[in-house]
């Protein structure tokens, strides 16, 4: 793949009804396979359960306490604490990748659903900025119109240059 390119056009959403979420994930599988069929590496990211890890990484009690007990303070810390948690989980996993595959991988991102009313998808994909190499591959729920994608078909859409895929 060439190194030149954006990180905005070596993005790739899988865009599904939410409805369709454990269906979808029941067949990443074959994504994989499909991937690798075509000679590139796979390297799935979840992110299920990226909250609660969050929380957990928490040094002080108190304010992990803080945020359990009030979901307002949860909102407020989200922004910009879960969002940088969620950045660096994926910039670990791809540098774990070794540098020469790092270009020839799709990094599949799943378990989007659990960023739902914490903080948007597009947030993550700003705080990630150009530090990853390969593809990315999100796993949206959501819909899309042209370049404008709603998570879970709730939140304001925003425009994104990534490549589509669709069950259409």
């Amino acid at each position: 793949m060439k190194q030149n390119v954006t990180i905005a056009e070596r993005t790739w959403f899988v865009v599904y009804s939410p409805d369709e979420e454990r269906r979808l994930r029941s067949r990443i599988a074959e994504f994989e396979i499909a991937t690798k069929d075509c000679g590139l590496l796979w390297q799935e990211i979840d992110l299920t359960g990226s909250f609660c890890r969050w929380l957990d990484s928490m040094d002080d009690a108190d304010e992990r306490a803080a945020a359990i007990g009030m979901p307002s303070i949860v909102e407020d810390y989200a922004d910009p604490g879960f969002r940088d948690y969620l950045a660096e989980t994926i910039r670990r996993a791809v540098a774990a990748t070794p540098a020469g595959d790092a270009d020839r991988t799709v990094f599949a991102i799943t378990g989007l659903m659990e960023l739902y009313d914490f903080i948007h998808v597009s947030q993550v994909m700003d705080a990630l900025g150009k530090t990853v190499r390969g593809v990315l591959l999100l796993f949206f729920p959501g819909e899309r119109e042209e370049n404008t994608y709603r998570f879970l078909g709730a939140r304001t859409g925003w425009d994104y240059l990534a490549t589509p895929i669709t069950a259409e």
